[in-house]
């Protein structure tokens, strides 16, 4: 037997005329995410998504609908025709499911798209509550009623419905492009994926190892984290390049630039991958000042020479905020596990302002440019399907040929 879930969307329905891109990308997104499951069918009415699941898989379904980026809020839904009786018995039966509960008021909110309904929203909510308050003997509320009774009336039915589950709102995955990302294994880069993805980013995850072999990086916490993240995304494409071309070459570097210069070489190599994976910008998880190298000035020189725009969205975030933000998404406990990073160079004497002067020269003198594409050639590529066990780990280039995207 089949049960029904309403899906509402908020932002995309500020869109105009290309907002039908907006609804085809959500509703992509949600049957990518929902595969496995007996979905009998997924329709658009009404600026919202009406989706048929085996009853017995629906809370699943819910949670996994959830996390879909674009979904403001969704609920199980019992569908009526446009006929009152219709409407009132679906009504009646949620109501009484409510006093069972124990609930001992409710309100009714309805809402009528289909403007050829004989009645408008006020008049049907109360001739509905009226009908629902003698049949229950449940009592109106409409400020703070225990038990609250949605009504939608759409084309050609409607939908009578109660608890609202939250969605994390914002725009469907993909609809903005692609960003190449710098994860760490810290708290602050999978946040920042996560907010990237909000706005409708599609991240390509660009990773930098210190252990011997890439393979060995699947057995960290990374893939946890791209697992966490995945529910939110679908399908993730990891990028592992070896930290120590550049740590053999960089050995002389004076440790009180290194934290910068470094970051600036990662910024580097993220654009030539830009090019190749047709990615439109760079995302981090820099905040501003919270550490030497992610001073004003720091991130300046970490940008020199940049053709690409470099998103940060936890800028202006704090360190409580960020970690709050980590735990609600899910990440925060793998990105706490031991994991040896790169990212994590540690100087005495770190320059908060290092010069601009100092990064040209060193990127000059140990040819950056030379020195980036040996790294992306030594690289490896790890796809992750959400719905599969493993990761299939790949080299990024070979010799003769060249990763193309």
């Amino acid at each position: 037997m089949s049960s029904h879930m309403v899906v509402h969307y908020d932002e995309i329905g500020t869109k105009g005329n290309n907002r039908s891109v907006f609804e085809r990308c959500l509703e992509r997104n949600l049957m990518a995410s929902l595969v496995g499951l007996p979905v009998s069918k997924i329709e658009k009415v009404n600026q919202r998504f009406l989706i048929e699941v085996e009853r017995e898989r629906l809370p699943e379904a819910m949670v996994i609908a959830s996390r879909t980026f674009g979904v403001a809020w969704l609920a199980e839904a019992r569908i009526a025709s446009l006929a009152y009786e219709s409407i009132r018995e679906g009504a009646l039966e949620i109501a009484g499911e409510g006093r069972v509960a124990k609930k001992s008021s409710f309100r009714i909110d309805a809402r009528r798209a289909n403007k050829q309904f004989p009645m408008n929203s006020h008049e049907l909510s109360v001739r509905l509550g009226d009908d629902v308050r003698k049949a229950t003997g449940l009592k109106v509320d409409l400020s703070g009623a225990e038990l609250s009774l949605h009504v939608d009336v759409l084309d050609g039915r409607a939908l009578v419905y109660t608890e609202k589950r939250k969605g994390p709102g914002g725009l469907p995955v993909g609809v903005s492009g692609k960003v190449i990302h710098l994860l760490s294994g810290g708290i602050d880069s999978p946040a920042a994926a996560w907010l990237m993805m909000k706005r409708g980013c599609t991240p390509i995850y660009l990773h930098f190892y210190v252990a011997p072999d890439p393979k060995l990086v699947l057995e960290t916490k990374i893939p946890k984290i791209l697992r966490t993240l995945a529910k939110y995304s679908g399908k993730s494409t990891l990028i592992l390049l070896p930290f120590s071309v550049y740590q053999v070459t960089c050995a002389e570097v004076p440790s009180e630039n290194e934290p910068v210069l470094f970051r600036h070489f990662m910024r580097l190599v993220a654009e030539k991958l830009a090019n190749e994976f047709h990615a439109d910008g760079i995302a981090t998880g820099d905040n501003l000042a919270q550490v030497a190298s992610q001073t004003l000035q720091n991130l300046a020189c970490i940008d020199m020479g940049g053709k690409l725009p470099v998103h940060r969205p936890l800028l202006s975030y704090d360190k409580a905020e960020i970690i709050e933000l980590s735990k609600t998404i899910g990440t925060y406990e793998a990105s706490v596990e031991p994991y040896k990073d790169c990212c994590a160079i540690i100087s005495k004497h770190p320059k908060t302002r290092l010069k601009p002067m100092a990064v040209e020269f060193y990127s000059r003198e140990l040819d950056f440019d030379a020195l980036s594409e040996k790294t992306i050639m030594q690289g490896s590529l790890a796809v992750f399907d959400p719905h599969e066990e493993s990761m299939l780990i790949t080299p990024l280039r070979t010799e003769a040929t060249s990763v193309r995207r």
